[in-house]
C-alpha cells in the first residue's frame, strides 16, 4: 500500500512538472508564465523532500537521541539534506517570484501589455531601429 501511494505521489509530482513545463512554453501571458514557474517550483520541491523521505514508520527527525541505537537512527531518520535544499529553494523561488512580477508590472506600464507575443514585437523592434 505504501508503495502504491509513494508511486502515485511521485508521478502526479511529475505530471505536474510537465503541466507547468508545458504552460511555460504555450502561454502567452506573463502573469499565467510566471504561476506555472511558481508549479514547476513547489512540485521539484515537493520531489526533494520525498526524495529525503523514509517510508518507514516510526521516522526520526534527523536529530540523534540516546534512546535509540545509532544503526536504527541511520535507517529511520530522514535525510536533512533535501530539507535544507528545498529550504534554499523556496527563498530562491520566492525572490524570483517577486523579480518576475515586478518586471511584469513595470512592463505593462511602460508598454501598456503584459503578452509575450507583443513584448517579442516590441523589444525586437527598438533593437533593429537602432541598427
Amino acid at each position: 500500500m505504501i508503495s502504491f501511494l509513494l508511486a502515485y505521489v511521485t508521478i502526479t509530482l511529475f505530471a505536474m512538472v510537465f503541466l507547468g513545463i508545458y504552460g511555460v512554453v504555450t502561454r502567452s501571458n506573463l502573469i499565467k508564465k510566471i504561476i506555472m514557474l511558481n508549479i514547476v517550483n513547489d512540485a521539484i520541491n515537493m520531489l526533494f523532500i520525498l526524495i529525503g523521505y523514509r517510508m518507514v514508520f516510526p521516522v526520526f527527525p534527523p536529530v540523534y537521541e540516546k534512546h535509540i541505537t545509532f544503526r536504527e537512527f541511520l535507517e529511520k531518520s530522514v535525510d536533512p539534506l533535501p530539507q535544507a535544499l528545498v529550504l534554499t529553494a523556496v527563498v530562491i523561488g520566492m525572490a524570483m517570484n517577486i523579480l518576475l512580477t515586478t518586471y511584469a508590472i513595470q512592463f505593462y506600464r511602460l508598454h501598456g501589455t503584459i503578452d509575450a507575443r507583443d513584448i517579442a514585437e516590441i523589444v525586437g523592434g527598438e533593437g533593429n531601429e537602432s541598427a
